[in-house]
């Protein structure tokens, strides 16, 4: 009989799983995952992250053993491990969906395929729903990302037969790993658990999901952010799922479109890193980063602990590393407190980022990265001439938290007062002055970005890009060591890392021609009308009531977007 390796990475499930289907049809099936060092201990690697990744692995493993299967679990690089385990097996080959998430997962990869084929082995490599090798427009994209949505599902196998001699190692636990836990609380994990948490959304939050999607205490998100970061239910089934739903008013099919589109969104975001992988480690144009940061150690733990003294801001910091901001921390949330450290602090967007990703339950490093830089303008939309710098005052208050129950549950010194004056508290004992002053922060960096935009009115940005860096050491690996190794040379240099030295490969931009450019330009740029959003405060109690909707169009941060 035939045998197959199945390689899971971000594809936690056996439902909508090309790879492990086509695996089932020719025959046994060898289910691996491999725990990778340089993953594992990684400078973005969040414990709690890695917990419900190893509940998802449990998961799995069960409705493998359900099938007649179970998965096989091993330690080290993917690129030693799985041809070893392709001739202990004596397994045909491998099949496996691509994954461009980070620079470190597509250098292994095709150091994988020229390990393979120096061993005449072989890998058949699966496009991920909605991803695609070609440079289209975005406006095509979301022609052929629909048209994905719309495809059957792939069945699930009814049976999965794994050969008995294959022994695993057990799933470990985060101390087996070397990780500590923080003790956050981690979702249900599992197939079942995502199509229940839809299955709950669909009926008692969809009729109020766009409506209030920016008030954190309302927590009208799907709470699926999770389940999709690891693929333990693919997107297509979400988007199928919300059609079919029986919707009863206008308010829920607004909320349903809401949804798919953020779900698109997140799938943009993962091609724009196909793309342009070095948006990982850069901002988009080069000019942001070469310009420099300003930086104070004492106010970056400030503003990751909680103690800047602008109570929205706090909560937003309490609120994530208490819980992983999978539920509550939604996009509007995450906008403000991101926005306060990039554009009022003036602090580089990676460090940023970096805090969120050890944080995150949902971390996903496209959708992260990419939202953060384009929260701090670097990441641009080139016909747009502003940048959404929000007020962390009492207008952040009246438009997200209007009766105070966010900020009253994760700065408890400041619940005594009314949700009118929480924007700027008076003095506290226990509660710390504000650290900045919004409209002169605002005005410098305001400023400083008129300056660094000029090349916006050129049509042709290729020369403005970002490439790939000589180094690609992952970012924050001075504040939090990792495995590097792969990114060096035997002397411990950092290896000149190429587009080709990836899979999949990157766009060359060096070789694209014009009309290959004007395709590329159409990812960064607004394809609606997009007006800066009035910053003035309405006094009265009734303003500071939700809205049913102000018609603002929702490009903000939006990791957990779902």
């Amino acid at each position: 009989m035939n045998r197959t390796i199945v390689w899971f990475r971000r594809d936690l499930r056996i439902s909508d799983h090309a790879p492990l289907y086509r695996a089932a049809l020719r025959g046994a099936v060898i289910p691996v995952f491999v725990l990778d060092r340089a993953l594992l201990h990684h400078p973005e690697t969040a414990p709690a992250r890695v917990a419900f990744m190893l509940a998802c692995l449990q998961a799995l493993d069960q409705e493998l053993r359900s099938r007649g299967g179970c998965l096989i679990i091993r330690y080290g690089d993917p690129v030693t491990v799985l041809p070893q385990l392709v001739q202990e097996t004596q397994a045909e080959g491998i099949y496996a969906y691509i994954d461009y998430e980070r620079i470190y997962g597509r250098v292994r990869d095709a150091r994988l395929n020229r390990a393979l084929a120096d061993r005449q082995m072989k890998i058949r490599w699966f496009e991920p729903t909605a991803g695609t090798a070609n440079l289209m427009s975005y406006p095509q994209y979301r022609r052929f990302w629909y048209a994905e949505m719309q495809a059957e599902l792939t069945p699930t196998p009814s049976r999965i037969e794994a050969p008995p001699e294959i022994e695993s190692e057990a799933i470990p636990t985060l101390a087996e790993l070397g990780l500590i836990s923080d003790a956050k609380p981690i979702p249900t994990a599992g197939t079942a658990a995502a199509r229940q948490f839809l299955t709950d959304f669909l009926e008692q939050k969809v009729d109020r999901y766009y409506w209030q999607l920016s008030y954190p205490g309302a927590e009208a998100t799907t709470g699926l952010s999770p389940h999709l970061k690891f693929g333990v239910i693919s997107p297509r089934e979400c988007v199928q799922t919300a059609r079919q739903w029986e919707l009863a008013n206008f308010k829920a099919e607004r909320s349903r479109q809401q949804l798919i589109a953020r779900l698109r969104w997140g799938s943009g975001f993962a091609q724009r890193f196909r793309y342009l992988p070095q948006l990982e480690l850069q901002s988009l144009y080069s000019v942001f980063d070469q310009d420099g940061w300003q930086f104070d150690e004492d106010l970056y733990i400030a503003w990751q602990t909680g103690q800047t003294g602008f109570p929205i801001v706090d909560a937003a910091a309490r609120c994530l590393q208490a819980t992983g901001g999978w539920k509550q921390l939604n996009f509007r949330t995450r906008a403000i407190y991101a926005s306060f450290l990039s554009n009022l602090l003036g602090f580089d967007w990676r460090l940023g980022a970096l805090h969120f990703m050890r944080h995150l339950i949902d971390g996903d490093c496209p959708i992260d990265h990419y939202q953060w830089a384009m929260q701090a303008g670097v990441t641009h939309c080139v016909n747009k001439s502003w940048t959404r710098i929000y007020n962390p005052g009492q207008v952040a208050v009246d438009r997200c938290d209007p009766e105070g129950a966010f900020i009253k549950q994760w700065v408890p010194e400041v619940a005594h007062l009314p949700a009118a004056v929480l924007g700027a508290p008076p003095p506290l004992k226990n509660y710390p002055p504000a650290i900045l002053n919004y409209q002169a922060a605002r005005q410098r960096r305001v400023k400083q970005l008129d300056q660094q935009r000029q090349f916006r009115h050129q049509a042709n940005i290729l020369p403005h890009l970002a490439r790939l860096p000589a180094s690609v050491v992952p970012f924050g690996n001075e504040r939090f060591p990792s495995e590097t190794a792969w990114a060096l040379d035997g002397s411990g240099v950092p290896e000149a890392i190429t587009s080709q030295d990836l899979f999949p490969t990157a766009l060359d931009l060096e070789s694209l021609n014009s009309g290959q450019a004007d395709l590329l330009r159409t990812w960064f740029v607004a394809h609606v009308e997009i007006k800066p959003h009035s910053t003035t405060r309405k006094s009265s109690a009734k303003a500071r009531k939700p809205k049913k909707s102000d018609g603002f169009v929702q490009l903000s941060l939006l990791n957990e977007f779902f």
